[in-house]
Parts: C-alpha cells; sequence; structure tokens
C-alpha cells in the first residue's frame, strides 16, 4: 500500500482510538451539588455551551430522589437506572459512574456522576432526553417501574466557532465544514491570513483519492463548495494544503 494511503489509514484508526479513550474516561461528582428540596438534584442547572470542533468534557453530577409519585401515591425509590441519553449533539458521548448508570439514594447523600465529551460536529441546541427506570422494592426484591423520560433538565449548545475570533488571527485556519454530517453538498471552510494557492482533496477511508480540487484564496475566510451527491454513505477524510501546511479532518455523508 502506498506511503499516503497508510498515513490516512493511520489517521482514521486514531482518530477511533480517541473516540474510545474519551468513552473510557471516567468522572468525578461535584462535592457540592446538593438536593435543594425538590426529590432529587442534577447539577450544574444549566451545562456550559460548546463550541463545534472543540473538545468538550462536562461532568453532570446527580443525587438520585429517595421517592416519586407513581399513580398517585408517593413511592421509596430502590435505586434508578439510566437506560439511555438522546438527542446529544454529534460527536459527544456519554457514561455513568459508576458504570452500570444505576444510582441508589442513601443516607448521607451519595453524588453520582455521567461525564459528557467529546468534539461536537454540528451547532444547534439540543434538549437532552434521559430516559430512567425506576426501581422500588417489591417483597425485598428491586422491581422496575416504568420507564420516564426527562427532557426538559438538560439543555446542550453548540456553537459555531467565531469568524471574530479568527479574523486577527495570523495562522491559517481551517472551520468547521458546513453541513457535517452532509446529504448532497458540503461548504469547506478556512481562514487564510495571506493570498496562496489552497489545494483540496478528499480521500475514502481506504485512502482512495475520490474528489480534489484547487482555488486562489484571498486574506480571510474563503470556502469550497464540494458536491458530494455521487459518494457512497460513511466516512471520508479530507485534506486542505496550503504549501506550507497540511490540515486533515473527517466529513460524514449520509
Amino acid at each position: 500500500m502506498p506511503m499516503k494511503k497508510i498515513l490516512l489509514l493511520t489517521l482514521a484508526i486514531s482518530a477511533t482510538i480517541f473516540t474510545y479513550q474519551n468513552v473510557s474516561a471516567q468522572c468525578t461528582p461535584d462535592p457540592t451539588c446538593n438536593d435543594i428540596g425538590n426529590p432529587g438534584e442534577m447539577c450544574p442547572e444549566n451545562l456550559p455551551p460548546a463550541t463545534v470542533n472543540v473538545p468538550y468534557n462536562q461532568v453532570v453530577t446527580i443525587i438520585p430522589p429517595a421517592s416519586f409519585n407513581y399513580n398517585g401515591q408517593t413511592v421509596s425509590i430502590n435505586k434508578i437506572k439510566i437506560t439511555n441519553v438522546e438527542n446529544i449533539p454529534q460527536g459527544l458521548t456519554y457514561q455513568c459512574s459508576p458504570a452500570n448508570c444505576e444510582f441508589a439514594p442513601t443516607t448521607p447523600v451519595t453524588r453520582y456522576c455521567i461525564l459528557l465529551s467529546g468534539t461536537p460536529t454540528t451547532p444547534g441546541t439540543y434538549p437532552l432526553k434521559v430516559h430512567v427506570v425506576p426501581y422500588i422494592l417489591v417483597f425485598g426484591t428491586p422491581t422496575a417501574l416504568p420507564e420516564q423520560i426527562d427532557d426538559t433538565s438538560l439543555v446542550m449548545v453548540v456553537n459555531t466557532a467565531s469568524y471574530a475570533q479568527i479574523v486577527n488571527s495570523s495562522k491559517f485556519t481551517l472551520l468547521p465544514p458546513q453541513p457535517n454530517p452532509f446529504n448532497s453538498t458540503v461548504s469547506i471552510n478556512y481562514y487564510s491570513p495571506y493570498t496562496s494557492s489552497i489545494d483540496l482533496q478528499i480521500f475514502d477511508v481506504l485512502g482512495n483519492k475520490v474528489y480534489e480540487e484547487k482555488m486562489i484564496a484571498n486574506k480571510g475566510e474563503n470556502s469550497f463548495k464540494f458536491d458530494g451527491s455521487n459518494l457512497k454513505q460513511g466516512v471520508y477524510i479530507y485534506r486542505v494544503n496550503n504549501g506550507r501546511e497540511n490540515f486533515v479532518k473527517q466529513l460524514i455523508k449520509n
């Protein structure tokens, strides 16, 4: 296999390993998080915003409720189990501590946590849907009640990298492609501090080149408009070369 293809394949594998390592990370609950009166608590109340293509790590501390209202009756909870978190921004994952996502109310209070981590790829506002199964004791045996969905407690905002943060930069900067994932066309954006010839190459995960385009960039924000409607679904690697540096990122075709 040519060296160029080996390097591209290595980059793709390295990105996968990095994602796995992020998922394997552990979290530590915030000791200042307290149940302030309502049964159970999540901290922080408002998640810090994320930025496209910037690594994000945020711990959500959870104090499980000791009881809740079920069919008009207050029942004591043995434990809760988080079975899924829906509507997480593309590029992020979650992991519980403990790993089985089972949280038991205790006295004194035990705090648990969920780690949201990864690198978001798509801007937007994401109300997280947390699927929770409460368990009660029936004749001494933990018994699951119907799953509950909390879709109001946590909202995550992913911002686009601000052009204003870049315009005074003396560095060539690759900006987030829009949209990514894409269906047919995608804009591959970058900031150039000087006029220069820019080369775009796109490869499949095996290192086969599927597209190439050159353009003369002006100082400021520039963009390649790529029509990938003829490509199969999957992950593609794109490389932007400014004659001095190579920048390698991923595209996802829906």
